[in-house]
């Protein structure tokens, strides 16, 4: 039935018949997205029965397309805000790209693309946005910071059955949300900014998509998103290089020293926050995308608490961590 209202929704739109009207794949959301192809080229139809998850996108898009910024044009609205057309920005995701071609030259040139992209767009919405129209969290401060935490507490830690002293992790937990929350220069964070929500077109330019839960937060953390996610899996050498590369785009001095200095513990919240993701989506929905990545962030954070010393700072989480390269997790993580 979705699938016939979109269709009808983007005809009438359109005074004419579809060619094509196919259902993508979906992911870690509800929403269902639908190519559709006509005589006036390809659209992407969205249908989402969560208006406030929409209201949240379509506000933003507005002002990324008043910016002339690197998003989607969106063309046509539902009535009942359930719906919405929005222009067609490639036929793969960075993501494709990156698991046909390794790290490429093309690959490095697209990396390098998506950071000048991220960076322009961060400055030109720097005082344009109204973070309380924003879906889920105005910005990333204690709450949704210690909800990532519980994440990875909950669907990771618990469901495996590492031990910790719940008091001491949980006392951590508010010293991290402390640190995180203070950290500068801050604007508008994505979120989930990594290579799947990043379209790239036939003349290989980028497009980036799927913003709705965006807030205001560290600059920094959508660059760690990016260079350190468990997928892509880029040697080491390459991230730091595309870290100094972002960071090179700010002229402040001030500014550059904040960016270095946020590294670290972006980088440690990230991938807590994603393995908590991939818990939740892999080892409780059993969805395999989420799965086939597990291990590769279990070892992202794993290697992160064995050498950054700061971590000393939280021994509780980094026994934790420690368990999970425990050699019989991996038959655990099977068997659930």
């Amino acid at each position: 039935m979705t699938s016939k209202n979109a269709k009808l929704f983007f005809e009438n739109y359109l005074g004419e018949p579809s060619s094509e009207f196919i259902t993508l794949a979906q992911s870690g959301s509800a929403r269902i997205n639908f190519l559709a192809s006509s005589s006036t080229g390809k659209y992407i139809v969205t249908s989402n029965e969560n208006i406030p998850e929409n209201e949240s996108f379509l506000y933003y898009s507005k002002i990324f397309s008043g910016l002339k910024l690197n998003t989607p044009t969106i063309f046509a609205v539902s009535d009942n805000r359930k719906m919405y057309i929005q222009e067609f920005l490639g036929g793969q995701t960075l993501s494709e790209i990156i698991t046909k071609e390794g790290l490429s030259t093309h690959v490095k040139s697209l990396v390098k693309q998506t950071l000048e992209k991220l960076f322009q767009l961060q400055i030109q919405t720097q005082g344009k946005i109204d973070f309380s129209k924003t879906f889920e969290y105005e910005k990333y401060d204690e709450l949704p910071i210690i909800h990532d935490l519980y994440y990875f507490k909950n669907f990771v830690a618990d469901v495996l059955e590492l031990e910790y002293q719940k008091s001491s992790l949980l006392k951590e937990f508010k010293q991290i949300a402390n640190l995180i929350e203070n950290i500068e220069p801050k604007g508008i964070m994505i979120r989930d900014f990594q290579a799947r929500n990043i379209m790239v077109n036939e003349e290989s330019k980028v497009s980036f998509i799927d913003y709705q839960s965006a807030m205001e937060g560290p600059l920094m953390y959508d660059v760690i998103s990016l260079l350190f996610q468990a997928k892509a899996d880029f040697p080491e050498d390459f991230k730091n290089e595309m870290l100094n590369y972002y960071i090179e785009q700010f002229d402040n001095k001030t500014i550059k020293n904040q960016l270095k200095n946020s590294v670290k513990p972006i980088q440690m919240m990230r991938f807590l926050q994603v393995l908590g993701a991939y818990g939740f989506r892999g080892l409780i929905q059993r969805k395999q995308h989420f799965l086939a990545s597990f291990e590769k962030g279990i070892q992202n954070i794993t290697q992160f608490a064995a050498s950054w010393e700061q971590m000393k700072e939280y021994p509780e989480l980094k026994k934790v961590i420690e368990q999970l390269s425990a050699e019989d997790l991996k038959l655990k993580i099977n068997t659930i």
